[in-house]
């Protein structure tokens, strides 16, 4: 093992569980009967995967852009600070820089939201690369983006493992011929894991060590 690919969303930051009611409150303004719970059931999804999917079954009138400028990203952003970072990855990323193993993020989320969560927790350094939705064509569960995280840091996908909590995410490591660790320490959504070569409820269950063994 070389690397650990980090998604964000649900894994570094419990963002869904503030986001969930923000977009709850945007899609029923715009007249889309939905509850919290049906909209955190998409939570894997990109900002514009969202609203593609509001715009299809609501058949909504207005273009992709302007459906996304109806979310308040910054009010989310805000919240970032009270809900803090999911306990114990900082020091999971302390411990793979201490001996050695590159660390990439590779979110769905924009740039601006990425960028406030590196900022927010101070974590940047903690990472070699930093990669979001902007930076692909094709969001997951394409595996595009790991596979450039990868190229990136120049490495082979079999060199790496990514830690997720959705569906979406495991299936873009998997396609990309990575690893990949369940974390369901979160409980809003329960996501279908099956297939991980670990799944986890708390990061305390891994270190370096605990990592490299599923190379072996």
């Amino acid at each position: 093992m070389k690397a650990v690919l980090f998604d964000m969303d649900g894994v570094i930051i419990d963002s869904h569980s503030v986001a969930g009611q923000l977009l709850h409150e945007a899609a029923n303004n715009l007249g889309c009967n939905l509850s919290v719970k049906e909209i955190q059931l998409w939570g894997s999804l990109s900002s514009r995967q969202f609203w593609q999917k509001i715009k299809q079954e609501f058949k909504l009138s207005q273009d992709i852009t302007e459906l996304i400028h109806t979310y308040d990203v910054d009010r989310e952003i805000n919240l970032y600070r009270e809900i803090g970072l999911v306990a114990g990855v900082r020091k999971l990323l302390e411990d793979l820089k201490e001996h050695g193993i590159y660390t990439a993020l590779a979110t769905s989320a924009s740039r601006k939201r990425m960028n406030a969560v590196l900022d927010i927790f101070s974590i940047e350094q903690l990472f070699d690369k930093c990669l979001c939705d902007e930076d692909v064509s094709v969001s997951k569960p394409d595996p595009e983006i790991y596979l450039k995280a990868c190229s990136e840091l120049a490495l082979k996908p079999n060199e790496c493992v990514v830690i997720e909590d959705s569906t979406n995410g495991k299936t873009a490591a998997h396609q990309a011929g990575m690893k990949c660790i369940g974390f369901k320490g979160l409980k809003h959504v329960n996501e279908d894991m099956s297939g991980c070569e670990l799944i986890i409820d708390d990061f305390g269950e891994i270190d370096t060590h605990r990592l490299r063994s599923l190379f072996q």
